[in-house]
């Protein structure tokens, strides 16, 4: 079901040409991320690997997250799913998924992007067990991963104490993912928890009906043998998290566009206003897009000019508004992320965002929303 990545040329081929993914290198590792999610942005097997990939600086691949999956109903109705193929259903926490990697001999913890606070503040909480489980696994060329929930990490739902709960482990070269019985036997060998499964004794239709009006949880992560998995998110997570009731306010869907939070939403929404909030979707990420390859083309255009002759040149030919972008691609720094701040920027007020509406051509015309739960 996954395809066999090994090196970083494995990877590359799927990726060029699409605007959304990019390649980003630190000092000691590289990593393949996705920023902007348009309707085409993840078009092959390879494409849903792209979501925190991490390789050695030779190229090797080092770590394996997560595929990118999706919300029950975003892609594929509940009826539409084969529910006799072998499954778990697992409580969702809401939380920061890190996972180990050695990066010059030393076992640090990453998140998606890489080293970061949340990373390094889980690797300061974890004890000696989750270590030996974390250095067993990269000597096995597995990447396991956790769930790190704190008090002082929180998201939504509120947590006493730090915690790290093992939530899956795959294969870094096949992408197969362990069963749960497997996970059973890896958390009690090395004595560390173990994300909860949920016996599900209603219909699959019952069920997604109850489990998306529970209050209190974030959801739940249904996950089958061959490794497919969908997420399962609650009303109640969802209202607050992403603040359904700010569909009234243009500057609310821009955020969501911004921040990779639409196929939270979506599932949730009347079918017609879920549509309409994608077109929307598609109409920014479509212009940022073109941006990006118009950028794209003009910096390969100057490659190999002195700083300030591109300099002027982006002076006299660059819309203002982009030129952040430009010098950022000049550097051979990410320039989608340049524009994915200016679209935050923009989404703190209705002046701001329509100080760039003529850059993407959006606009937004507020319905009635209905949240649907069943």
């Amino acid at each position: 079901m996954f395809p066999v990545i090994e090196t970083v040329s494995d990877v590359l081929p799927h990726i060029q040409g699409n605007i959304g993914f990019f390649l980003t290198r630190f000092d000691d590792y590289d990593v393949i991320d996705y920023g902007f999610v348009g309707d085409d942005t993840f078009r092959s097997p390879m494409t849903l690997e792209c979501r925190g990939l991490k390789f050695a600086k030779d190229g090797r691949l080092i770590a394996r997250p997560f595929h990118k999956f999706f919300n029950l109903g975003e892609r594929q109705r509940p009826e539409d799913v084969d529910w006799t193929v072998p499954h778990v259903v697992l409580s969702k926490l809401d939380g920061s998924m890190v996972h180990p990697c050695v990066v010059r001999d030393e076992l640090v913890f990453m998140t998606r992007m890489g080293v970061t606070a949340q990373s390094t503040a889980a690797l300061a909480h974890a004890g000696e067990n989750i270590r030996k489980l974390s250095k067993w696994a990269v000597d096995a060329g597995m990447t396991v991963l956790f769930e790190f929930t704190s008090p002082e990490n929180r998201v939504v739902i509120a947590y006493n104490r730090p915690s790290l709960t093992l939530l899956a482990a795959r294969d870094n070269r096949t992408g197969l993912y362990s069963t749960y019985q497997e996970l059973q036997s890896l958390a009690a060998e090395f004595d560390v928890p173990l994300i909860q499964s949920v016996q599900m004794t209603s219909s699959t239709r019952d069920f997604v009906t109850i489990a998306r009006s529970q209050e209190g949880i974030e959801g739940y992560v249904i996950a089958f043998d061959d490794g497919q998995r969908f997420k399962l998110k609650t009303a109640f997570y969802a209202l607050r998290h992403k603040a359904l009731s700010g569909l009234a306010h243009e500057k609310n869907i821009l955020a969501w566009v911004a921040e990779g939070a639409v196929d939270d939403v979506v599932p949730l929404l009347a079918a017609d206003l879920a549509e309409e909030l994608k077109a929307y979707q598609s109409v920014v990420v479509n212009g940022l897009n073109r941006h990006l390859g118009d950028l794209a083309a003009f910096v390969t255009g100057h490659s190999g000019r002195e700083r300030k002759e591109f300099a002027a040149a982006v002076s006299s030919n660059l819309d203002k508004r982009l030129q952040g972008a430009a010098f950022a691609m000049f550097d051979g720094k990410d320039g989608s992320e340049v524009l994915r701040k200016q679209l935050l920027w923009a989404s703190y007020g209705e002046s701001r965002l329509e100080s760039i509406r003529d850059l993407y051509g959006m606009s937004w015309k507020s319905p009635a929303m209905t949240v649907e739960v069943g």
